[in-house]
This record gives structure tokens, sequence and C-alpha cells, in this order.
């Protein structure tokens, strides 16, 4: 029986031979042989300097034409993805190297434990994070083999996205992919050759790694009884025709929060207090009693109380979001709220990546961006009004709304993103309650979020 030094060096001399690249040897000594197909293997190789493990993916040229000499990866850094490595190129091989996962295959994972849905939704909801950082760069990077397999589960349970094989960057100018590839199954049907790849592309294979997660199969079986909010999300993201699936990953994490059973019993039995609440009252002291009482009243079915004093009005929405988001932020209700208390809101409020919400170069001028939630070179401490705060409040709940401008008439006077986001809250009185048009208050903005998120809820429990 050989050693490990010797086991080293034979595979080292294989490789020499094998015509790798000298700058690849000189770095890097090769362990094990992790997958082989053809022109393409993996390998676990240890770095000669730092001693730290990485995977080398080495490609045969003459296969792989059109290998991107630039890695994708070496312009991603998120904690859900390998890092970058280094590359190497000859003649005949192209080798893209890659820091080295710990853990177990997502499959493999869901294979040894049986795996709740509380624990299904909580991964998928940590993959979808990785997947929302992925699309929302410039251009989007598309990932095109979301499956089990290339995700991995580390030790402390969170999963890594790994596998750039095919991934692709966005290109507005085509209509159709070159190179058809995938995993059957969890491939969409634009995948191989209806139209170009984009970002619900990935939403497809993800409903489908839902599936197998939840049923042990990705294909649809109707003796299987899912969880409905859970089998909406997953009909929604595999629809045959990418129009009809959700728009972004940022959707799909909401819904799957959403459709949480732990949540769900808690929303369920909030409601059955407060009904209960609410009759008693109602029974002893009448209609006014009650809606002093009462933090979420309602008035002929909406959501969102059409009268109350604004005092009374801004201590309520301040006490909702504490209840619901622990936040601090809206507390001095008279105080002026700006742009940086707005940024800290979408960070804190709805855990938003730092470079969606701030602006990478301040001199860059006015544009809408898919990577940066704000289109404009705002000061952080520059005061928002009311036309502001309903943009802000709509992207940050629907922002396929705000993206949406077929509806307007005409030139708009402001930014068309405004235009449309204005009138969506004014349609579902969003902004019932701030009544200053000019520079509004914390207080105010409170009101604004906490009835945009009265809306969303009350959507969410009518779709489900």
């Amino acid at each position: 029986m050989i050693d490990r030094k010797t086991a080293v060096q034979e595979i080292e001399t294989i490789f020499s031979q094998a015509g790798y690249p000298e700058a690849f040897l000189a770095d890097y000594d090769q362990l094990e042989c992790l997958a082989s197909h053809r022109g393409r293997e993996t390998f676990l190789v240890r770095e000669k300097g730092t001693q730290r493990l990485c995977v080398a993916k080495c490609y045969d040229t003459a296969l792989f034409k059109n290998l991107d000499p630039d890695c994708i990866l070496s312009d991603l850094h998120h904690e859900g993805l390998p890092s970058f490595c280094g590359s190497y190129r000859n003649d005949s091989l192209f080798i893209i190297v890659r820091s080295y996962i710990e853990g177990v295959p997502l499959s493999e994972y869901a294979g040894e434990k049986e795996l709740s849905q509380e624990e299904v939704i909580r991964l998928c909801a940590k993959l979808a994070e990785i997947l929302i950082y992925l699309h929302s760069r410039t251009p989007p990077v598309i990932h095109r083999d979301i499956k089990p397999e290339n995700v991995i589960i580390t030790e402390e349970k969170e999963p890594v996205l790994i596998d750039f094989d095919i991934a692709r960057t966005f290109k507005t100018a085509e209509e159709t992919d070159t190179v058809f590839f995938g995993t059957k199954g969890y491939a969409p049907p634009e995948q191989y050759g209806f139209a170009q790849t984009d970002c619900r592309s990935d939403i497809y294979a993800f409903g489908v790694l839902l599936r197998f997660l939840l049923t042990d199969s990705v294909r649809e079986n109707s003796k299987i009884r899912l969880y409905r909010p859970l089998k909406k999300i997953i009909d929604r993201c595999t629809a045959f025709a990418p129009e009809n699936r959700y728009s972004d990953m940022t959707q799909v994490r909401r819904a799957l929060l959403a459709a949480n059973p732990r949540s769900q019993a808690m929303r369920i039995a909030k409601i059955s207090i407060c009904a209960v609440a609410a009759a008693v009252i109602l029974l002893f002291a009448g209609i006014k009693i009650y809606e002093k009482v009462t933090y979420n009243p309602f008035t002929d079915g909406s959501v969102i109380p059409l009268v109350m004093p604004d005092e009374e009005r801004q201590r309520e929405a301040v006490s909702y979001l504490q209840a619901k988001y622990g936040t601090q932020l809206f507390d001095n209700t008279a105080a002026y709220y700006t742009v940086g208390m707005m940024k800290e809101t979408l960070l804190e409020l709805y855990e938003m990546e730092e470079e969606y919400v701030r602006i990478p170069n301040p001199m860059e001028p006015p544009q809408e961006s898919e990577a940066h939630f704000l289109p404009w070179s705002l000061d952080d401490a520059q005061y928002i009004d009311r036309d502001y705060l309903a943009y802000f409040v709509t992207k940050a709940y629907w922002p396929e709304i705000a993206a949406d401008w077929s509806s307007i008439r005409g030139t708009p006077e402001e930014y068309p993103g405004i235009t449309v986001s204005l009138m969506w809250c004014e349609d579902h009185g969003i902004l019932t309650g701030v009544n200053r048009p000019r520079d509004v208050s914390c207080g105010e903005a409170a009101i604004a979020f906490a009835n945009a998120d009265k809306v969303f809820s009350f959507q969410q429990a009518e779709q489900n």
C-alpha cells in the first residue's frame, strides 16, 4: 500500500504528462479526482503556500470553445458562494480554481434527515437570498443549474451554491442561448432553446428543488398532498411560460416566509384572539371603544382605518412596527424622515443587501438600476417628501409595481417610478394619514410602512 506522499507524486506526474498548465502545477498539489466527464474533470487540490483546500475545474478547450476567460465567480462575493482562487490556461486546457466548501450536498442531507416543512422553508429562503444577490448583479448572473447536488450544506446548516459551469450573464440583445445545458427535470423549457434564459429560469429550477425537498420527486405527483401555500409557490415558480412565474427571487422569498406553517399558525392565532377580543369589546362598550383600543381596526372591510386622529394613527403605526420588527427607528415621531433613515429602514426591516440599498458611486447621473434601490444621488441628510415615500414603500413591498410604467399616459412630470408608485399607494389607501406633501416626519413614514405591511399581509392571506 503506497503512502499519501507517493500517491500525490504519482498524480503530479500524471498531470505533468497530461499537459496541465505549468503555473497551475506550481501552485497546487492534486489530491483527489472528484468527478470526471467527457472533456471536463474536477479535482480536490491543495494550495502549496497556504495549504488550503480548493477545487479545480479542468476543461478541454477543444470541446469547450466558448469559455469566458473572465470567470463569473471572480466578481462575486457572498457567504453563500465559493470564492474565486484563480484561473489557468494553455493551448489545450482551461482551469478554474475555487475555494473548497466543507459539507454535504443538499441531496444527501435531505436523504439522511427527514426535513420538516419549517426547515425546508428556512434552507430555501437562504438559497433565495443567494439567488437574489446573483440576479441583482449588473448584468444579472443566471446560474442555470439549480439542483440539490449543487447546494452544499455546511456544518452550520447553511446552504452554499456551487458549480457555475454553465452560469451566464444576461444579455439584453440576445433572444436565445447559444449553448443548451442543464439538468433534466430542473432545467426550464427556455433552457432548451425556446428563449434566452433569465432570472426566471433559475426561479423555475428553484421551484423544482422545493418540490423535490417536500416530495422526494422532481415531478408533480397528485397522490402527494402538499401544504397549500407551498404548492402555490411551486406551481407559480414552475409555470411553463416565464411571464407566469414570479418576476424575481425577492417575491419568492417573501412568499416562502409567509407560507411558513409556524407563521401561518401564529397569524391565525392572532386573528382569532383579535376576533374574540373585538366581539367582547363590541358587546360591552360599542364601536367607539373598539376603535380606540384596537391596534388593527377594520373599517368597511379595509385593513387601514379611515377615521383616526393623526397622533393616534402615528402611535398605532410605531407600535405596530415595534411589535412586528422590533425596530426603534420611528420612535421620535416628530423628527424629519431622511434618506439615511430610509436606508436603515430597508436594511433593518426588510434585510436588503447593502449593495442594493446604497449607491456605490454618488456622482453617477440619476438612473433606475436592478442592482440598486435608489435611482438618484440622494444625500443621507436629505428630507423625504410624500411622493418619494410612496416610491420607497412600493419598492419595498411591490417592486414589480414600481417598475411597470404601462399605466402612465403622456409624459410624467417626475421619474415614472414615482408616478406609478404614488398611484398604487393612493388606490390602496397606503398614504392615509400622511398629510404633509413635503418633508414628512418619522411618524408619517411609520404610517406608510405600517399601512403597506397590512395591505401586503392582507393580499397574501387572500391568495392563500
